[in-house]
């Protein structure tokens, strides 16, 4: 099933709800809304540009760690769990 920005905004403004629950810095808070506010009012599908090969980086307020996530979210159709504990660091 595919996954639409519709999808990327929900995951997001549940971890920013999750991380405000659980106390988290206010920024990180904010990085997942602004994230979100901006995939929800693209008019194409972040689907679609992943598959141009466009980044999402050049979208004010989308960094690399965003970008990864919301193609975790492509790839799965969810986020590993952000809230609770760090993803493994990989081979450096």
């Amino acid at each position: 099933m595919p996954i639409h920005n519709n999808d990327i905004v929900k995951n997001f403004n549940k971890v920013a709800d999750l991380l405000e629950i659980k106390g988290a810095n206010p920024f990180r808070v904010r990085a997942y809304r602004n994230a979100a506010r901006i995939i929800g009012g693209l008019s194409i599908s972040v689907a679609d540009l992943i598959a141009e090969n466009k980044p999402l980086t050049d979208f004010s307020g989308i960094g690399k760690d965003l970008a990864e996530k919301i193609e975790e979210i492509l790839a799965t159709g969810q986020l590993s769990q952000e809230t609770g504990k760090r993803r493994a660091a990989g081979p450096a």
